[in-house]
C-alpha cells in the first residue's frame, strides 16, 4: 500500500511539473502592469482596444500574457479563436505572433465540466529602448468563442522557457 501511494505522489508531481513546463512568463519574474482588455473601438467581435505599457532594457526579458475566462456554453466546447498579438514602439513593429485560444472540449479530470480560464503567454521580448510600447491584439478569423474578463498583463525579469 505504501509503495502505490508513493507511485501516486510522483505521479502528481510528474503531471504537475510538466503543466508548468512554458509557464515561465506567467510566473516568474515580477509583474509590471495588468490591464483589463476593452472592446477595439471598430466594434470588430473579438478585437480588443491596443494597451501600453512603459517598459525599459532593465526590465528584459518582458514576458506578456493574456489572461481570459471561457463561458460555459456548451456550443463553444472544442471551438477556438485565433489572434494576432502586435508590440509596438513609435509605430515600429518589437514583436509579433499568432496564436489560438482553444476552449476545451472535456476536462482532463474526468467528468466534470471543461476548465473555466487559460492564461496564454504572448511572447518574450527584450525591449531595446526605453519607453511607450503598444500592444494589439485582433482576431484573425472570425470568432467562435467568447472569452470574459480578459486581460493582459507584462511581467520583467521572467525566465525565458528552455530551448
Amino acid at each position: 500500500m505504501r509503495i502505490g501511494r508513493i507511485v501516486q505522489t510522483v505521479a502528481l508531481l510528474g503531471m504537475v511539473a510538466g503543466l508548468l513546463v512554458g509557464c515561465e512568463g506567467a510566473i516568474t519574474g515580477t509583474e509590471v502592469a495588468r490591464v483589463a482588455l476593452q472592446p477595439a473601438a471598430s466594434g470588430e467581435r473579438g478585437a480588443y482596444a491596443p494597451v501600453k505599457f512603459t517598459l525599459s532594457p532593465e526590465m528584459n526579458p518582458v514576458a506578456f500574457n493574456l489572461r481570459a475566462d471561457f463561458s460555459q456554453e456548451a456550443v463553444e466546447f472544442g471551438k477556438w479563436n485565433a489572434y494576432r498579438a502586435v508590440l509596438t514602439q513609435n509605430g515600429a513593429t518589437v514583436a509579433t505572433r499568432n496564436f489560438n485560444v482553444n476552449h476545451p472540449q472535456t476536462n482532463p479530470q474526468g467528468d466534470a465540466p471543461p476548465p473555466t480560464g487559460t492564461v496564454h503567454t504572448l511572447f518574450y521580448v527584450d525591449v531595446p529602448a526605453s519607453g511607450e510600447y503598444e500592444l494589439t491584439i485582433t482576431p484573425s478569423n472570425p470568432v467562435a468563442i467568447t472569452l470574459k474578463e480578459a486581460s493582459v498583463d507584462a511581467r520583467r525579469n521572467v525566465q525565458r522557457p528552455p530551448q
